[in-house]
């Protein structure tokens, strides 16, 4: 098996802020979605929880700070060798205004429900498919299980969570 072969298997997360009913997506600057609007996200780093990661990179990207509510979705997939598990979390705006980082991004806003359906293909089919179930209320959240005795199960509840 060659380098390009090698079995790998990645964690990301996606973030999806809303703001007086709208979503906020950021347009891509690389890769095989670039010029294309979708969810702030990107891998978890070791050391830190789902939630800790989707609050970081949306930040990071945006400038957005945002308080994760839940787990509203989970896209698993693999090609060949190389898989990858993205869960994507409903956020709630903090403070701060969207603004690209401009390394990853080359422009952040908030997304109205009209905007989503003429956007045809500016914004990914994942991101707009997720965004417009979002804003139509279309969803189920899995919220962090504040009432699970974290203490009890001799846990963390900042570096052991449950979504349920």
């Amino acid at each position: 098996m060659d380098e390009r072969e090698r079995v790998t298997h990645v964690v990301a997360v996606g973030g999806v802020v809303v703001r007086d009913g709208a979503v906020l997506l950021v347009r891509v600057a690389y890769g095989p979605a670039r010029g294309q609007y979708l969810f702030p996200g990107g891998l978890v780093e070791p050391g830190e929880t789902l939630d800790q990661a989707v609050a970081r990179e949306v930040l990071e990207e945006t400038g957005v700070a945002a308080e994760p509510l839940g787990v509203i979705g989970l896209r698993t997939r693999y090609d060949g060798p190389r898989s990858d598990t993205y869960v994507l979390f409903l956020l709630r705006h903090r403070s701060g205004e969207p603004r690209p980082d401009g390394q990853e991004s080359d422009d952040a806003r908030y997304f109205s429900q009209e905007e989503l359906e003429a956007a045809g293909d500016a914004v990914t089919g994942l991101s707009r498919y997720v965004a417009l179930r979002v804003l139509r209320g279309e969803y189920c959240l899995q919220r962090f299980a504040a009432d699970f005795d974290y203490q009890a199960a001799g846990r963390d509840p900042e570096r052991w969570k449950i979504f349920c």
